[in-house]
């Protein structure tokens, strides 16, 4: 038998629940922290391809870097 008694058990254990719940949620937040950074780099990607197709049309292309 324990020598801590149920109902402070039960406290113990919701206290560790939620600071489990705060360190999960952290996480889910830098996780679309990334999430949006990747995505707006791709957008940047696809706008630099959009421009360079449209120098290749008009036949030059910008290599300024």
């Amino acid at each position: 038998m324990s020598a801590i008694s149920a109902p402070v058990q039960q406290v113990l254990q919701a206290r560790q629940d939620a600071t489990q719940t705060k360190i999960d949620m952290a996480l889910l937040g830098k996780q679309l922290d990334v999430q949006q950074d990747t995505g707006d780099a791709i957008n940047q990607m696809i706008r630099e391809v959009v421009d360079v197709q449209k120098q290749i049309s008009s036949g030059h292309i910008d290599v300024r870097v």
